[in-house]
């Protein structure tokens, strides 16, 4: 048997899966990550500890695999988080800022007029914020001026997480990333496809070695002999989501998938022309490159799971976010309120870092579940204005939302968003299917699988939520209100001052 590993480095986990040939989902393994907010707005990991939970998920999933031939391995991994170590030691000199963290929000102010909107919108299709890597190097380079030099003189490297892993799991023969992970940067012309002087003069950003971009299925070197017995090609890299939505098989364009985790990420694929029309504050960007480029666009929802393990402490519910959903659902509905979750600023479409969460609507007989129902219906009706936007901005009717993360085991949760949108959801048969996605993609590399016919052929399928049609005027009402609500705390003086 053959098999193709698919690794996951996220936000709050690393996992690993082995796959076969056929597509099953065999083996898999995963090791929680800690995060660290050492001050407000901060947000940080340990690049070691990204290491070695990799190294541990792919010795067990190879482990329980027995004796199988490796065809090759994909990594898939939370975009925008920056990393910089030493090249002649291959250690880290900070802690990796992570793409939650609020640092270099005051250093792109400073840039931020019609000109240079357009210039970053125009070559990278994203939105100046805080969020991509190019202001966490703005802010480094202000605050850190010892890494500067180091970048500066090239005894330092910096990259994305799939950077980092690649690089220290070649035992430093491959400094490289691959399009889609360079697009998150803020540093990369998606148009081009390649690094921009431009940009990188605009973020006043000198650095002797940028990684060299990539296509997805690279290849990206060999893993040394003695990190798993056995060297083994790495034949994919490509963000999270980008991985996701391959594991959606949304290989056609228009199709669309949304992943609930700490955030909400909604993809839809948008072809081989990078100039499809983005309004509304939605993103262009990289989805992967095999023989060419497919561009997505974007709606990023800053707070989604996050809701619930947030109202899970706050209120002090018993089994995090399982405890909020069973709490909202025994009451089955808000009973009036209203949650706008700007925990660190809202994202798509408003992109509004300096807004603050607000909640509204409670009387003398509001409960813990009311609370918890109106968490719920934020993260559904976060979605759905992204969702409104992607259908403007591409003049076409959405048929089905294929879906993904761990919120989608909710079955209620799954009927809610279901109702609010009014549009049909593809459940995923996985949790979570950006390891899967990295491991097809890793297949596709090593020729495991020729093309992507094969691949559809292979997928499991999704188990499909209906909306209730009874419950449309409902909660286009309800979601009306919770818009309206939103757009008057972002004309609030205290959102505008962050205070």
């Amino acid at each position: 048997m053959t098999i193709v590993i698919g690794i996951d480095q996220g936000t709050t986990n690393t996992k690993a899966v082995a796959v076969d040939a056929a597509g099953r989902l065999l083996p898999s393994a995963a090791r929680p990550l800690a995060t660290h907010a050492p001050q407000p707005g901060w947000v940080e990991q340990d690049p070691r500890q990204m290491l070695a939970n990799v190294v541990d998920c792919v010795r067990e999933v190879l482990a329980a695999a027995g004796d199988t031939a490796i065809a090759g391995l994909g990594i898939a991994n939370q975009t925008e988080t920056l990393v910089v170590w030493d090249r002649h030691t291959g250690e880290p000199v900070m802690p990796a800022i992570v793409w939650q963290c609020r640092r270099g929000d005051a250093e792109l102010q400073e840039l931020r007029n019609d000109r240079t909107l357009a210039l970053i919108r125009g070559k990278t299709g994203l939105d100046l914020d805080p969020t991509f890597t190019a202001g966490k190097l703005r802010w480094l380079f202000r605050n850190r001026p010892d890494i500067a030099e180091g970048l500066r003189r090239g005894d330092y490297l910096f990259g994305t997480v799939d950077c980092w892993l690649i690089w220290k799991l070649t035992d430093g023969e491959v400094h490289a990333t691959d399009s889609g992970n360079a697009a998150r940067t803020m540093l990369f012309d998606i148009n081009r496809l390649a690094w921009d002087p431009e940009l990188l003069d605009l973020f006043e950003l000198s650095i002797a070695h940028l990684p060299e971009a990539r296509r997805s299925t690279g290849p990206f070197g060999q893993t040394g002999a003695a990190l798993f017995g056995r060297p083994i090609s790495i034949t994919a890299a490509l963000g999270d989501q980008q991985a996701s939505l391959f594991g959606h098989g949304c290989f056609e364009p228009s199709a669309i998938k949304a992943t609930y985790g700490t955030g909400a990420f909604i993809w839809l694929n948008a072809g081989s022309r990078p100039d499809i029309a983005a309004g509304d504050g939605l993103l262009r960007t990289v989805a992967w490159h095999l023989d060419g480029p497919c561009y997505a666009l974007e709606g990023f929802v800053m707070y989604a799971g996050a809701i619930l393990e947030w109202l899970a402490t706050q209120l002090s519910i018993p089994g995090g976010g399982i405890g909020v959903v069973e709490q909202a659902q025994q009451v089955g509905s808000s009973g009036g309120v209203i949650l706008v979750p700007a925990f660190q600023g809202l994202a798509g479409p408003w992109w509004r870092p300096d807004a603050r969460a607000a909640l509204l609507g409670m009387t003398g007989s509001t409960t813990a579940g009311h609370i918890c129902h109106a968490g719920l219906e934020a993260i559904c009706f976060q979605l759905r204005v992204l969702l409104d936007a992607i259908a403007q901005s591409t003049g076409r009717r959405l048929e089905i939302l294929r879906v993904d993360g761990g919120p989608t085991r909710s079955t209620y949760l799954m009927q809610l968003q279901a109702d609010i949108l009014q549009l049909p959801l593809a459940v995923s048969a996985f949790d979570s299917v950006t390891p899967y996605g990295a491991a097809l993609m890793a297949g596709l590399g090593a020729g495991l699988w020729q093309n992507l016919d094969q691949l559809c052929a292979a997928m499991p399928p999704p188990t499909l939520v209906v909306p209730n049609p009874a419950t449309a005027e409902h909660w286009a009402a309800t979601y009306n209100a919770w818009r309206a609500t939103t757009d008057a705390i972002l004309s609030l003086p205290s959102s505008a001052s962050g205070k």
